[in-house]
């Protein structure tokens, strides 16, 4: 009877035995069934949250269907706020326009310091 077991190397260069190699090999299963069911938690994560999603946007485009075919002067909508632009892409601008301000400010005071002449 021939035992057809091959030894496996371990990095090192160093030969594990048959109990070692099936322990790693149980390792390295238990580790990637873990991982498996990890995944599978953040996909129902996933699925959940785009449903969630999906709703909210729906209710969006309701609101919005409906503020269009009512007019906005319309008093039942007095209670539910507008949707207007994001605010982070309004504070960027906001900030880009206050260092430009604040940058033609400098170099015009800084003009006028160099134009200055000197006095005896």
């Amino acid at each position: 009877m021939t035992d057809e077991w091959q030894d496996i190397q371990e990095d090192d260069g160093i030969t594990l035995g048959p109990e070692e190699a099936l322990e790693r090999e149980i390792a390295k299963s238990k580790a990637l069934k873990v991982e498996r069911l990890q995944l599978k938690d953040q996909v129902e994560q996933l699925t959940a949250e785009n449903q969630a999603l999906r709703k909210e946007n729906d209710a969006f485009k309701k609101h919005g269907q409906a503020r269009s075919s009512t007019g906005e002067d319309s008093p039942e909508e007095a209670d539910i706020p507008a949707f207007d632009a994001p605010c982070s892409t309004f504070l960027p601008n906001r900030w880009a326009f206050i260092l430009l301000i604040f940058n033609l400010t400098a170099i015009g005071i800084l003009l006028l310091f160099l134009l200055q002449k000197p006095t005896p």
